[in-house]
C-alpha cells in the first residue's frame, strides 16, 4: 500500500440484484398494474366521491327530462321510374343514376327532404305555426299569443327531424320526435307527402321550363349555323384556301426556317471563334507578344520561329555578359538584333490581328443578314399558324353548332311528348305509426354512462394528484435520474425490516439502537438488505482500488448517519478492517451512535494537536473504529481543503481496508463534493418518500461537476409493506419458511437493487435523521 492520493477509477455500472427466483420482477408488467392499482386505492375515496357526483348530477338531469315520442316513416327512392315512351326517350327532368352517382343523389334527396322549403309546406299543411304546444309556449302567455311566423314553425320542425339512409339499401327512414305521440306521427307522414309532391312538381315545372327555353334554342342556333357557313366560305375566298392547302404552306415556312437556322448558327459559332482569338491577340499586343502563351500566339508559325531566335540570342547575351561590359561591340551588336526580333514579332502580331479583326466583321455582317432572314421567316410562319387557327376555329365552330342544332331540335321533340307525365322517382313504403314507447330520455342508459364518466374521471383526478408529487417512490424514479441503485433499505421498525420477532408482539427497535441494528440484530431485513450493498460494492472494489468513499445525501435527515454506520459495521462483519471517519463537522452525530467520547477527532488531527493514530477510538463491533469529529470548527470546508487533510486520508487508507466518511448533506453545504473529490467514491443516500428528485438531479449534477466517482445510491427508509417490494421481503418468512414460526433474529432480504412501485407509509416509524 502507498500512501500517495489514488488515481481516479473508470466507472462501474452495480451489480443489479434482483429478487429471489418467484419474486416481484419475474412478473414483468403485471407489478406496473399493481401499482396503478395500489395508487387508485390511496386515493379511493377521490374516485368514490367523484363518481357518486357526477352520476348524481346526470341521474337528476335525466329524471327532469321531458318524454320524448318517435315517429317513423318510409319512403324509397326508384331510380327506375316507369317510362311509357320507351328507354330511348329521356325525361329532361329524371336523373340518370349510375353506381358513381347514387350516393351523391340520395345525400342530396335527403337534404332535400331536412330541407326549410319542405318544412314550410308542413307548416302551411298542419298549421304548426298556430299551434302553441307544438311551439312550447308556457300555459301562462297562451292567451296573449298571436301564432309564430311559418319560418320560426319551420326552423322547429326541422330540429325535431332526422332523415336514415338505411345502409346498403334504396329505403330512407323519417324520424321525427315530440312530446304529443299523435302528433309526431301526423308530421312524420306529412313530411313524406310534402316532399314527394315537391319531386311531382318540381318535374313539371323542370319539364314546362326546359320546353321553352328548348324552342328558344332552336330558332338561335338556327341562324348561328348560316352564320358560320357564310364565314367559313368568306375565309376560304379571302385566303386562297384552294389553290395550295394550309398543309403545303406550313412545310414551305419549315423548311426555310430549319435551312436559315443551320446556317445562323455555323455562322455564329465562327464568329465566337474569331472574337475568342482577336481578344486573345488583343491581351497579346497590349501586354508582351514574346511572353504571350495564348493559343491565338501559339497557332503563328513566323512568331514561333522569331521567339526561337530571341531565346538564342538572349542566350548569347547572357553568355558575352559574363565577359565583356554594355558598351562592347559585341554586346552592342547582340543586343540590336534582340531588339529588332522584338519588333519583328510585334508587328507579326498586329499584322495577324488586323486579318482576323476584318474577318470577324464579315462574319458579324454575315450573321446579321442570316438573322434577318430568319425573323422574316418566323414571321411568316406565325401568320401563317394564324391563319390555320383562324380557319381551324371557323371549322370547329361550324361543327359544333350544327351537332348542337340537331341535339336540341331532337330533345324538343322529346320534352314535348313527356310534358303529359306525371311520374316520380319517389314512393311511400310504410306511412308512420303512433310511437307507443318513449325514446328520450334514456334512464338506464344515462345513469350508466354517468357512473362511468364519474370513474374515469375520479381515476384521471387520482392520477394526476399522484402525479403531481415529485418525491422519489421507487427505484425506478432514481434510475430515471442517471443513478445506478447499489440497494435499498427498508423502515427500521416495520415487520418486514426487524422480521419474525415483530410478528410475535415485541418490538425489535425498542431494545435496539437504531443506528446499530446490522450489529444488534444481524438476522434482520435491514442487516440483510446492507448485506446486498457490501456484496454490490465488493464486486465494484473487485480490483482493490474502492478504498476509501464518503456517504452522503441529498437533503437533511434522510437517514445517511445510519446508513453509512451500519453499512459500516455489515463490511466489518465480512472480516474486513474498517474505519468510520464523522466529517459531518457541523452535526456530528458518529459518536453519538456508539457512546463514544468525541473531545479529540478529526478536527483536532488537522490542527496538528493530535496524530491521526491517536484519534482512532475502538467501537464493540469487531473489526470496526471509528474517527469523531472533534471540535466543531468555525470554518469546516477550509478544512477539508488543506493538506493536512489529504495527509489524513492517507494516513489512515493504509492502515484499513476500507475507510468510509460521513459527510454533512450535499443540498446544504459542499463538503461532500470536497470530500468526494478527493476520495475513490461516493454513495448517495435518496429516502423514500422524502427525497426529491429535483434535489436529487442537483446533487448528481454537483458530484460531476467535481469529476467525483458516483458509486451509486442507497434507497433509504422504503416501507416494504405495501408496493412491489413487500412480496419479495417477505419470500423467506411467507414461501420458502427459512425461519420457524418463533425462531429468534429473522429478517428479509429486501429484493436488492430491482423493483419498484409506491411505497407509501403504512403506520411505520419514521426514517432515521442525520
Amino acid at each position: 500500500m502507498t500512501s500517495s492520493s489514488p488515481q481516479p477509477l473508470p466507472p462501474r455500472t452495480p451489480l443489479a440484484v434482483g429478487p429471489v427466483a418467484g419474486g416481484p420482477n419475474a412478473k414483468g408488467d403485471t407489478f406496473d398494474l399493481r401499482t396503478q392499482i395500489l395508487i387508485l386505492w390511496a386515493h379511493r375515496w377521490i374516485v368514490l366521491f367523484v363518481t357518486i357526483a357526477v352520476a348524481g348530477g346526470v341521474a337528476f338531469w335525466t329524471l327532469r327530462q321531458p318524454r320524448i315520442y318517435e315517429a317513423i316513416c318510409t319512403i324509397e327512392y326508384d331510380p327506375t321510374p316507369p317510362r311509357p315512351l320507351g328507354t330511348k326517350v329521356e325525361d329532361v327532368s329524371s336523373p340518370s343514376l349510375s353506381p358513381y352517382s347514387n350516393r351523391e343523389f340520395y345525400e342530396t334527396q335527403n337534404r332535400i327532404i331536412a330541407s326549410r322549403v319542405v318544412a314550410e309546406m308542413v307548416v302551411r299543411r298542419l298549421g304548426l305555426h298556430r299551434d302553441p304546444d307544438f311551439l312550447g309556449i308556457p300555459p301562462e302567455q297562451r292567451a296573449d299569443w298571436q301564432g309564430a311566423t311559418v319560418e320560426v314553425a319551420a326552423e322547429v320542425v326541422r330540429g325535431s327531424l332526422a332523415v336514415e339512409q338505411v345502409r346498403d339499401t334504396r329505403l330512407v327512414l323519417i324520424r321525427f320526435r315530440d312530446r304529443d305521440r299523435e302528433r309526431a306521427q301526423r308530421i312524420a307522414n306529412a313530411i313524406a307527402d310534402a316532399y314527394i309532391e315537391k319531386t311531382m312538381n318540381d318535374r313539371m315545372s323542370s319539364t314546362v321550363s326546359a320546353l321553352e327555353w328548348l324552342g328558344t334554342q332552336v330558332d338561335e342556333l338556327q341562324g348561328e349555323l348560316h352564320q358560320a357557313d357564310e364565314a367559313l366560305h368568306h375565309f376560304k375566298q379571302e385566303h386562297d384556301v384552294l389553290s395550295l392547302s394550309m398543309e403545303d404552306r406550313q412545310n414551305l415556312i419549315a423548311n426555310e426556317i430549319e435551312l436559315l437556322s443551320r446556317s445562323l448558327t455555323e455562322t455564329r459559332v465562327h464568329r465566337i471563334e474569331l472574337q475568342s482569338r482577336v481578344t486573345q491577340l488583343r491581351q497579346a499586343v497590349e501586354s508582351d507578344p514574346l511572353t504571350a502563351a495564348t493559343p491565338a500566339i501559339s497557332e503563328l508559325s513566323n512568331v514561333q520561329e522569331l521567339r526561337g531566335r530571341l531565346r538564342i540570342k538572349q542566350a548569347e547575351l547572357e553568355a558575352l555578359r559574363t565577359r565583356y561590359g554594355p558598351a562592347h561591340p559585341q554586346m552592342v551588336a547582340l543586343q540590336t538584333e534582340i531588339d529588332t526580333i522584338r519588333h519583328d514579332v510585334e508587328l507579326e502580331v498586329r499584322t495577324v490581328l488586323r486579318a482576323q479583326e476584318a474577318e470577324l466583321r464579315e462574319a458579324q455582317g454575315t450573321e446579321r443578314g442570316l438573322s434577318s432572314a430568319l425573323t422574316r421567316a418566323n414571321e411568316q410562319g406565325m401568320e401563317l399558324n394564324h391563319w390555320e387557327m383562324e380557319y381551324s376555329h371557323l371549322v370547329r365552330e361550324r361543327d359544333s353548332k350544327a351537332a348542337i342544332y340537331d341535339l336540341v331540335l331532337k330533345r324538343s321533340a322529346e320534352a314535348d311528348l313527356t310534358r303529359m307525365l306525371r311520374v316520380t322517382n319517389v314512393r311511400l313504403v310504410d306511412r308512420a305509426l303512433v310511437p307507443r314507447i318513449p325514446v328520450a330520455p334514456r334512464v338506464t342508459l344515462n345513469l350508466g354512462g354517468g357512473i362511468a364518466a364519474g370513474l374515469l374521471l375520479g381515476i384521471l383526478i387520482a392520477l394526476l394528484a399522484e402525479r403531481s408529487d415529485r418525491r422519489i417512490r421507487n427505484i425506478e424514479d432514481i434510475e430515471g435520474l442517471g443513478l445506478a441503485v447499489l440497494g435499498l433499505v427498508p423502515r427500521i421498525g416495520s415487520a418486514a425490516a426487524e422480521g419474525p420477532r415483530r410478528r410475535r408482539g415485541k418490538s425489535a427497535q425498542a431494545s435496539s439502537n437504531k443506528d446499530l441494528i446490522a450489529h444488534q440484530q444481524p438476522m434482520s431485513g435491514v442487516a440483510e438488505n446492507l448485506r446486498t450493498i457490501r456484496t454490490n460494492l465488493s464486486f465494484m472494489g473487485a480490483d482493490g482500488r474502492l478504498r476509501a468513499f464518503v456517504v452522503t445525501s441529498a437533503s437533511p435527515r434522510e437517514g445517511k448517519s445510519t446508513v453509512a454506520i451500519n453499512l459500516a459495521i455489515t463490511l466489518a462483519q465480512s472480516g474486513k478492517r474498517v474505519l468510520l471517519v464523522d466529517t459531518d463537522l457541523r452535526r456530528p452525530r458518529v459518536h453519538r451512535a456508539f457512546g463514544l467520547n468525541a473531545r479529540r477527532g478529526v478536527t483536532t488531527a488537522l490542527v496538528g494537536e493530535a496524530k491521526p493514530a491517536d484519534v482512532i477510538l475502538t467501537t464493540e463491533v469487531p473489526g470496526l473504529d471509528v474517527v469523531a469529529c472533534g471540535p466543531i470548527p468555525p470554518n469546516p470546508s477550509e478544512l477539508l481543503h488543506t493538506d493536512a487533510f489529504r495527509q489524513f486520508i492517507d494516513a489512515l487508507r493504509d492502515k484499513y481496508d476500507h475507510v468510509m466518511f460521513d459527510s454533512p448533506p450535499l443540498g446544504a453545504v459542499t463538503d461532500a463534493a470536497i470530500l468526494a473529490a478527493q476520495l475513490d467514491g461516493v454513495i448517495v443516500v435518496v429516502k423514500s418518500q422524502s427525497t426529491t428528485r429535483e434535489a436529487l438531479r442537483v446533487t448528481a449534477r454537483q458530484l460531476n461537476d467535481v469529476g467525483a466517482r458516483v458509486l451509486g445510491a442507497v434507497f433509504n427508509d422504503v416501507d416494504l409493506s405495501h408496493g412491489r417490494y413487500g412480496e419479495g421481503t417477505y419470500y423467506y418468512y411467507r414461501r420458502a419458511g427459512y425461519y420457524s414460526s418463533d425462531e429468534e433474529g429473522g429478517g428479509g432480504t429486501g429484493g436488492g437493487a430491482s423493483g419498484g412501485g409506491d411505497t407509501k407509509s403504512d403506520g411505520a416509524a419514521p426514517a432515521p435523521a442525520d
